[in-house]
């Protein structure tokens, strides 16, 4: 690897690296788990990096990679999954920006309830809360436009059930 290639992989990680938090944040249980997510979608990235040849956008790409290496550590795991806090997202600028202990309540409830999703409905509701189209969805999960839009309203009534029931 020449180091133009490095520092464009560092550039790129840079610019977009809060995909991979919140993704590895979605799907490891303690800050432990997280960190060895994170850097084993670092990795896996580093190894596809030379063969991106930018048939889609560079976030759609990382969000694909990062969901693939998601759900495979899930399926490792054994244990039940378990949406850990926001708090435990220290430096994040999520936590930051929540000045309200109620507005934390609330997504506090959000995110605990997005975990007791399935697998792709909780990769649909991750794509859609940070601002993804339909059509990116699409691409990046590989079910059709569509389908995102009929997914993301059940996804809604979903999630509006559990919080209704738990919280």
């Amino acid at each position: 690897m020449t180091k133009d290639i490095k520092e464009e992989f560092l550039d790129m990680l840079d610019k977009h690296i809060r995909i991979i938090i919140k993704i590895s944040g979605a799907y490891a249980y303690n800050h432990e788990e997280r960190k060895d997510l994170m850097q084993d979608i670092i990795f896996e990235l580093w190894k596809s990096y030379k063969r991106f040849n930018g048939s889609c956008k560079v976030s759609s790409w990382i969000y694909r990679i990062s969901l693939n290496i998601s759900m495979n550590y899930k399926r490792k795991k054994s244990s039940t999954f378990m949406f850990t806090s926001l708090g435990d997202f220290k430096g994040d600028e999520i936590t930051s920006s929540i000045e309200d202990s109620e507005d934390y309540s609330q997504l506090d409830v959000l995110y605990n309830s997005i975990g007791e999703l399935d697998e792709i409905n909780k990769a649909i509701v991750l794509l859609y809360l940070d601002g993804n189209s339909h059509e990116e969805i699409a691409e990046i999960t590989g079910i059709s436009k569509t389908n995102v839009g009929t997914r993301i309203s059940r996804i809604k009534e979903e999630l509006k059930k559990i919080a209704l029931s738990k919280y």
